[in-house]
């Protein structure tokens, strides 16, 4: 049964704005962490925690119950402008922890922003080291984007903002004002449009991106002073910006449109709302809002829900929720059981700190009281990663990563629940090592090896039964 709500902040009838005799949901909202700066980004991860990237480029893993924040990273050299330059796109590797990485985007210096590709530690509980997969990428003050997500066909999907250089968002070579699509170490994925990393082109600053459960695309972005718009992406498709501005339907448009064959997008507001953190909800949580994308707005402080039509190539009707009642919204997550929470940016130092309270910046709950929330318990990083091992291998005795570059795990016999462990170095000397470590997920044994050189090491292992093993280890420092 859904958990005591916290703090109630207020609470709503929801409905079509086409007055559809639908069954209305009593709605409340509370709040599941605070004092935050303006969390950009929210993902949720396998342990069951929000995963939460602020606008200074803190990581933090946040309990979604209690409200614990732990904070694993600082990004160091982020740059934050006057306006929304800074830490501003973040996610998990699919697989992990296996794969213990996390991808972020981030400006570090007025024009100039990178992708990196951060490693996660599973002995330390923080991020290790960092490896830049995109540098020199264009950025400026602001129309930065961006948002990143992982595809259904296994691939990193990153919208990048124009960085008020329009023209770029029209030349193929150019990685601003795109949706790009690569592998997990930053290549063009083989089969994409025009050879290289770019997937769609014509945008110009895209805040919000995500798939449907059938696979579409959607993403926001900001237009000037006229026409924020939703667009369904397509592989090679021109969003025609600078040429056009939402729809095609202004005469200086027309022949841009036949020229760019420029793909309209399925929704669009003037005078602008400022779009931004999107999420596709599907879920009986909240009935009316099955089959929406959950949108949220800076600029008229609101969270929008778009109802698709059947195909999802079309906005049927929208309403607005919650409008100058929480002030900026920059983010929504939906969690796989249903639970939808919003992330505020009221303490952005672009003129908008008036709006900031005393809570703020905080990550609130929509929740619906009435309806019985399937349980996913957060637990610990180390119960995942030794789920993922079991469900790849009978095997014992088996080392790996190898090489390693942090941290080193051995799986051992199921049963066993404490161990000894000596490494040594190539001239048999002993470097580290451990005696009667119980373990804290029995069969395996985890360790750093981040103060380790580069080299060749030989790990011995006892059992409390008396059993011992000797097994390679490659150290490779990145």
């Amino acid at each position: 049964m859904m958990r005591m709500v916290k703090l109630m902040l207020a609470g709503v009838c929801i409905g079509l704005v086409t007055g559809a005799p639908l069954a209305q949901t009593d709605l409340l909202l509370h709040n599941v962490a605070k004092e935050l700066t303006v969390p950009w980004d929210l993902v949720w991860g396998p342990d069951n925690h929000i995963w939460c990237m602020e606008k200074t480029g803190r990581i933090t893993r946040i309990h979604p119950d209690e409200g614990t924040v732990q904070e694993i990273h600082q990004i160091p050299g982020v740059y934050q402008s006057f306006d929304n330059s800074g830490a501003h796109a973040m996610m998990l590797h699919p697989d992990f922890p296996a794969q213990p990485y996390l991808y972020v985007n981030y400006t570090y210096s007025e024009f100039r922003g990178r992708l990196d590709k951060l490693t996660y530690s599973l002995s330390e509980g923080l991020v290790v080291a960092s490896e830049t997969l995109l540098d020199q990428l264009p950025g400026n003050s602001s129309h930065n984007g961006s948002r990143l997500q992982e595809g259904p066909d296994g691939y990193m999907y990153f919208c990048t903002g124009d960085m008020y250089m329009a023209m770029i968002a029209q030349d193929l070579d150019n990685l601003g004002g795109k949706v790009l699509r690569m592998d997990w170490d930053g290549n063009p994925a083989p089969d994409n449009p025009f050879g290289n990393r770019v997937y769609s082109y014509g945008h110009r600053n895209p805040q919000g991106l995500t798939f449907s459960d059938s696979g579409h695309l959607y993403l926001s972005e900001h237009g000037p002073a006229n026409d924020d718009e939703v667009n369904r992406i397509v592989a090679g498709g021109n969003y025609g910006w600078p040429h056009v501005e939402g729809f095609c339907d202004t005469p200086e448009e027309a022949s841009a449109c036949d020229s760019l064959a420029q793909i309209p997008p399925i929704a669009a507001w003037t005078p602008t709302e400022a779009p931004c953190g999107m999420s596709y909800f599907n879920h009986p949580s909240i009935p009316e809002w099955e089959n929406t994308l959950l949108l949220c707005f800076l600029k008229q402080q609101h969270l929008k829900v778009l109802h698709l039509d059947d195909v999802g190539e079309a906005v049927e009707s929208e309403e607005k929720m919650w409008q100058q009642e929480l002030g900026r919204l920059r983010d929504v997550l939906v969690a796989p059981n249903g639970r939808v929470f919003l992330a505020t940016s009221n303490r952005e130092i672009n003129g908008w700190d008036f709006l900031a309270q005393d809570l703020d910046d905080r990550i609130v709950e929509v929740v619906n009281p009435q309806f019985d929330y399937d349980e996913l318990n957060p637990r610990s990083i180390r119960e995942v990663f030794l789920e993922q091992v079991a469900a790849q291998t009978t095997a014992v005795d088996v080392l790996f990563p190898q090489p390693a570059h942090t941290d080193v795990s051995v799986l051992l016999d199921r049963e066993v629940d404490e161990v000894s462990f000596t490494v040594f170095d190539a001239h048999g000397r002993e470097v580290m090592g451990a005696d009667d470590m119980a373990l804290p997920v029995p069969g395996l044994l985890n360790f750093s090896v981040a103060h380790l050189g580069s080299g060749v090491y030989i790990l011995c292992v006892s059992t409390e039964n008396g059993r011992s093993e000797a097994l390679p280890l490659l150290v490779s420092r990145r």
